[in-house]
């Protein structure tokens, strides 16, 4: 499976789980009673995994880790707007209750903080020093309550020390990292380990490439929520 079908498939469940948000929650008023809503949500489970995998592997392979943080923040602030509106009851604030793009963002920091202080600090002292990275990173993603919070800058962190290109590390730190998230909800659970089964058939290759490719990507996130914003208002407002 390559870094494009992940992606599409990441893509297709976000939405899916996004509409379950966006669209069923403000017209059914208390979903949680209802099949489908649970069933939406559950099937949104497998995104997260997935991204986060792909940009620990992104970590591994970027050239430039700095340009990477860029597009993340650049995303981040450009979707925030959005995701406010659709999911957080149109008060916008981009210093609390953020986007999953603060999280991405925040765990890719916390990967180049880790890079930097095995350069400066070689073998096992260094080793070790760095594992601490992470936890900046972590209580910054708990204060600005983003998406997945501190959870999700983790999960990105375990990925990448224990080796993303390894799928035995992958697929560990994946399911430690779902474990731990959806502890007290066995269906979310099971849903999100069947991103950590297809992230193990990864084949290493890109898939079709391109720079449209990539950005179309990152800008799908702040297109489809605005698009289901615009749903919202002409079927139920």
């Amino acid at each position: 499976m390559s870094v494009f079908a992940l992606k599409i498939i990441a893509c297709v469940t976000m939405l899916i789980d996004h509409f379950g948000a966006a669209i069923m929650m403000p017209a059914l008023g208390d979903p949680w009673d209802v099949d489908i809503y649970w069933l939406l949500r559950g099937i949104g489970r497998i995104a997260f995994p997935i991204f986060a995998y792909l940009i620990a592997q992104g970590c591994v392979h970027t050239k430039n880790i700095g340009k990477y943080l860029f597009r993340l923040g650049l995303l981040a602030i450009i979707s925030e707007p959005f995701f406010s509106i659709a999911f957080r009851g149109a008060n916008i604030d981009f210093l609390r209750n953020t986007n999953i793009f603060y999280t991405l963002f925040l765990g890719v920091a916390a990967i180049a903080i880790c890079q930097r202080i095995r350069q400066i600090l070689t073998g096992g002292f260094g080793e070790v020093i760095s594992v601490f990275a992470v936890v900046p990173a972590m209580v910054i993603a708990g204060w600005l309550n983003s998406d997945y919070s501190f959870y999700g800058v983790g999960i990105i962190f375990l990925i990448y020390i224990m080796r993303p290109e390894s799928r035995m590390g992958r697929s560990v730190a994946l399911s430690l990292g779902m474990a731990a998230l959806y502890f007290d909800n066995l269906n979310f659970l099971i849903f999100s380990l069947v991103a950590v089964g297809l992230i193990a058939l990864y084949n290493s290759k890109p898939g079709p490439n391109s720079a449209a490719i990539k950005w179309g990507f990152y800008f799908f996130y702040p297109a489809h929520i605005a698009a289901l914003i615009a749903l919202r208002v002409i079927f139920f407002q």
